[in-house]
């Protein structure tokens, strides 16, 4: 099956020629890619860059209580949206300790090494993107600290019970992809 799937994956692979800044808004950037395909064409392709390329850990908290940590924030287009916690991951950073850290910082919930593990690994937006979110399961948080947010965060946030997740999930409070893939790992784990 490998041999299979690499011969298709070189006979579509087309060959990066050069990439131009098209736009920088500080935190979002747009670059302009320009590449030769198989077959002999030429196609330009437009990458979105979010916070230098940085990748991001999406992390399903559950406290001692059997309980799981919900934050919201106030996101794009004025929408308060219901997440996990989330961030990105900093260069040289471990993505479970980066996981670990942004739980931290978010919430005040510490999470120890042994109770925190890697589900998977996706790229939301394939077509124009090319960071990736790690979805992280982490046990037995407990509160150990007040929040630590940056300049520009405002978080609150809530426990809630798998059957609350539910209903944050099919009535619209939890409405990115990202955080939806990691209730699905959830259900999964839980076997429900």
């Amino acid at each position: 099956m490998k041999e299979r799937l690499d011969l298709i994956v070189k006979n579509t692979k087309g060959k990066l020629l050069n990439t131009e800044k098209i736009f920088d808004g500080g935190f979002v950037k747009v670059y302009k890619e320009e590449y030769s395909l198989p077959d002999g064409r030429f196609i330009t392709k437009q990458r979105i860059s979010k916070n230098n390329d940085k990748d991001a850990a999406i992390v399903i908290t559950r406290t001692k209580d059997n309980k799981y940590i919900i934050v919201f924030q106030n996101r794009t287009n004025n929408i308060v949206s219901a997440e996990f916690p989330s961030g990105y991951i900093e260069p040289n950073e471990n993505i479970l300790d980066g996981a670990r850290r942004e739980i931290l910082e978010e919430t005040g919930y510490f999470v120890a090494k042994k109770d925190i593990k890697l589900l998977d690994t996706v790229i939301p937006n394939i077509g124009t993107e090319t960071s990736k979110v790690h979805i992280i399961y982490a046990n037995n948080a407990y509160k150990k600290s007040s929040q630590k947010l940056d300049e520009d965060e405002f978080i609150n946030y809530e426990l809630f019970t798998i059957d609350e997740l539910k209903y944050l999930i099919s009535n619209g409070y939890m409405q990115s992809s990202g955080n939806k893939l990691a209730f699905y790992h959830l259900k999964d784990i839980l076997n429900i």
